[in-house]
């Protein structure tokens, strides 16, 4: 290691294993003035990450690197004024194989670290899938509140932004691997190394190499003005039903973050529906939806070949709730302390979009699957029968009619009810905008009880957040009814 005259920080990553074999230690021996050099002593050591390894050659002075899941950094807490040696060593009588590494040392931030953040997952068909990068730091977009009396609210179809410049500078990569290259069939790990950036791309790419269907396309997104820009990756070529694991990996300049594993698992071969993406007027939009099926290119609805009709009854079904908005005298009268017409809107936008193009699930029937706890809100949906079980017009019936949709029986994963409820909360009395209650219709057509706890009918009684998942969907592929995340 070089003179360096601060405090410096060194981080490594194992980016083999070999089959069969401890791992190697690692050990930083600074350099004192005056002394000799390190010398090495035989000794039996143990590892907080690996465990014992006998007969290891410890050098004298020398502090370990716990390299804890394959990552491991080191803090010199004082200027190495003189240098030092980083030095690697294997069980004796290692004969076989060959461990690489990556090391890097800097004077601020670890140049490879792991984060607390996950990607997010926002559905999948039986080949296709749509993920979303942690929010991009410091790319959040500040909402200019519109004032008395040209209070203009956002077209039906915004204009979404450029990205910032510094975006650029950022590299966000989807490492995605078949679950079964890292857990056996009981759970088991099949290795240890899940914080090494540098193994879960040797393995992820070695699972597609060679795969002329598998393709990654990515994109820079703002789905929330408030968390700011996330890159889109849209997967195509996946096996049906397969368990992947997810990983976001973020490089800007010589530094590199790992995230948290997200875990998803792909719809069967008989799931109808087709994923939906990248709708300016409904920017979440994320999901699969019962329209008609498509070819392989593209094989996802977007922005280009989203249906005219759907599009033009959500584009009105906006425009007229903007127009009776604005009745209101928005910017000169208050009607609450913390919400304005502009949070109105946005909350109106989210609930037309997650009725008007309703979301497919699927129950998964194979003999390994967990069931769910608590059970989602699905319900089945049968082209040509009456619309029974809830309040909206049903997409494939009200826009194909019962001829010409593609789609004859699929699941709808029901939307949360606080879809309903934010716009309850955010809009003007005047507009008497009411939510079915639990325990008289909401059930019929809103998952209800997953986010917030209600309250019995009338009586009321209900917690924000105190429901029985407290939230819409989860890291392990899980959703329970469909809202805005």
């Amino acid at each position: 290691m070089p003179q360096v005259s601060q405090p410096v920080v060194m981080s490594i990553e194992l980016c083999t294993q070999v089959n069969g074999q401890q791992r190697p230690r690692f050990f930083v021996v600074p350099n004192i003035a005056g002394a000799s050099s390190s010398t090495a002593t035989r000794a039996s050591s143990t590892s907080t990450s690996a465990g014992a390894i006998p007969s290891v050659e410890v050098p004298s002075g020398g502090v370990e690197v716990d390299m804890g899941n394959g990552l491991g950094t080191w803090n010199s807490l004082q200027p190495l004024d003189n240098g030092g040696t980083l030095q690697v060593r294997t069980s004796l009588g290692a004969t076989t194989g060959t461990w690489n590494f990556r090391v890097g040392l800097s004077t601020g931030s670890p140049l490879h670290s792991v984060s607390d953040e996950t990607t997010l997952f926002g559905d999948s068909s039986s080949t296709t899938a749509v993920l979303f990068s942690p929010p991009i730091p410091n790319t959040g977009v500040a909402f200019t509140e519109p004032t008395f009396p040209q209070y203009n609210l956002p077209d039906a179809t915004p204009s979404i932004p450029s990205p910032p410049q510094d975006i650029t500078a950022i590299n966000n990569s989807l490492i995605i691997i078949p679950t079964n290259l890292l857990l056996t069939a009981d759970s088991a790990q099949r290795s240890d190394l899940t914080s090494s950036a540098c193994f879960l791309q040797t393995l992820s790419n070695t699972s597609f190499s060679g795969d002329p269907f598998f393709k990654i396309s990515s994109t820079p997104v703002l789905r929330n003005q408030a968390e700011g820009w996330r890159t889109q990756f849209l997967l195509d070529g996946l096996g049906q039903s397969t368990n992947y694991t997810i990983y976001t990996l973020r490089t800007s300049q010589s530094e590199s973050t790992l995230s948290q594993p997200t875990y998803i698992k792909t719809k069967s071969t008989a799931f109808p529906c087709t994923l939906v993406h990248s709708l300016p007027f409904c920017p979440s939009v994320s999901w699969t939806a019962p329209l008609p099926s498509l070819g392989d290119n593209p094989s996802t609805y977007g922005n280009n070949n989203f249906p005219p009709n759907l599009r033009d009854m959500i584009l009105n079904s906006l425009g007229n709730f903007t127009a009776s908005l604005k009745t209101f005298p928005c910017g000169r009268d208050l009607y609450s302390i913390v919400q304005t017409c502009a949070s109105c809107e946005r909350a109106y936008r989210n609930w037309v979009c997650s009725t008007l193009i309703p979301r497919c699930g699927e129950v998964d029937t194979s003999t390994s699957a967990v069931p769910i706890d608590p059970p989602p809100a699905l319900v089945p949906r049968k082209v040509g029968t009456s619309n029974t079980t809830s309040t909206f017009a049903r997409l494939d019936q009200t826009i194909f009619g019962t001829t010409d949709s593609t789609v004859t029986e699929y699941t709808e994963l029901l939307p949360c009810l606080e879809t309903c409820h934010s716009v309850d909360r955010a809009c003007p009395p005047m507009l008497q905008w009411t939510c079915p209650r639990k325990g008289i219709s909401a059930d019929k057509s809103y998952g209800v009880g997953f986010i917030d706890r209600e309250g019995d009918d009338v009586s009321g009684g209900g917690k924000e957040g105190a429901g029985t998942t407290g939230k819409s969907q989860d890291g392990f592929g899980n959703v329970w009814c469909n809202g805005i995340v």
